[in-house]
């Protein structure tokens, strides 16, 4: 009952986005809610017009669901005026629910916390390429001569060690488990593995990612590209998609290939493909972008993290707190200043 209602809330507010999609949403569930999270509902007229998941945050605090695996969280709600009402419903005393990782795209809410006692923090800024405006050519002429000439340098510069290169697309649900162990070798041979974050199919993130990837497989939305010079892979990218967006999720690279840019390649390799296919409406990365990536770019946004407050006085209580915070730190840089000077 919930999952379709879910995909129904998802489908009418965003499009069937993929980062909401219940697939993923369970996959996550699945692989990484070890405390308790809720599924809260909301019901008008007996029709459900509001779903979030949500786990506690502390003693007095509540957050939506969000693992670092998912780089934006869903907000399932046809009118945002019913958050206010939700914070007195949870378990305990409740002073306030963060609502983290908010795509201004595909979030009810706004950079104006208006009447909702709510603050903002600005995140990350994502990117996205527009593929229905225009071709692939006409998208290169949209970014800088430096861009072009930089990429056609990285191009010439594996032709002329004598690498030739090829493409791959794996798309089909039988190939995605041989896909995702050739990424964990490539992720393995860098410094990921030294930190213990590289993703491997005998690990709880290559578990997930693959099952993950089997499940939009199955409706032929997930995608693995693969970048091989010489035959030899050298960069992937695990994609999930909709009817209208194209999802970057991961990517990894050889690090012994460092010096071609590889990913950079995998990426305009990608790109031309998607324009050519016109499968998509939209490329979207959900990254930090630095100027690099920049580069690529039809549009940016910011990822905001919200917080909602229980009333104004929990707000005006919140802003003191934080105001005081600010002048300790500040006073204390300036000593340290004064010191080291």
């Amino acid at each position: 009952m919930f999952k379709s209602a879910w995909d129904k809330l998802n489908a009418e507010l965003y499009q069937q986005h993929p980062y909401y999609d219940s697939r993923f949403i369970e996959t996550m569930l699945q692989y990484f809610a070890h405390d308790t999270v809720w599924l809260c509902v909301h019901q008008s007229g007996g029709v459900i017009d509001g779903m979030l998941l949500v786990q506690r945050k502390g003693i007095t605090k509540w957050s939506l669901f969000l693992p670092a695996q998912a780089q934006v969280t869903p907000l399932l709600l046809q009118d945002t005026a019913l958050l206010p009402q939700l914070l007195p419903l949870l378990p305990g005393f409740t002073l306030g629910l963060d609502l983290p990782c908010q795509d201004p795209a595909y979030s009810p809410l706004s950079c104006d916390p208006g009447t909702l006692q709510a603050t903002v923090m600005a995140h990350a800024l994502t990117i996205n390429v527009n593929l229905s405006a225009g071709s692939f050519a006409e998208y290169l002429q949209r970014r800088s001569k430096k861009f072009r000439q930089n990429l056609q340098r990285r191009f010439e510069k594996v032709q002329q060690a004598g690498f030739g290169f090829t493409l791959h697309c794996f798309t089909k649900e039988a190939e995605m488990e041989s896909a995702l162990a050739q990424f964990g070798m490539l992720e393995s041979k860098g410094w990921k593995e030294k930190i213990g974050t590289a993703v491997h199919l005998n690990n709880r993130q290559g578990q997930f990612y693959l099952q993950l990837l089997q499940r939009f497989a199955k409706t032929e939305q997930a995608c693995v590209y693969q970048l091989c010079l010489n035959d030899q892979p050298v960069a992937m990218e695990l994609c999930i998609a909709s009817a209208k967006m194209l999802i970057l999720l991961k990517t990894t690279y050889d690090e012994d290939f460092a010096a071609y840019a590889p990913g950079r390649l995998l990426l305009y390799l990608l790109l031309q493909r998607e324009f050519e296919c016109k499968r998509v409406q939209t490329v979207e990365f959900y990254t930090s972008a630095d100027h690099n990536e920049l580069a690529w770019a039809d549009g940016a946004r910011w990822i905001s993290h919200h917080m909602l407050l229980r009333n104004p006085a929990v707000r005006y209580c919140h802003r003191l707190k934080k105001s005081l915070m600010n002048k300790k730190l500040s006073k204390e840089d300036k000593q340290e200043y004064t010191a080291g000077d």
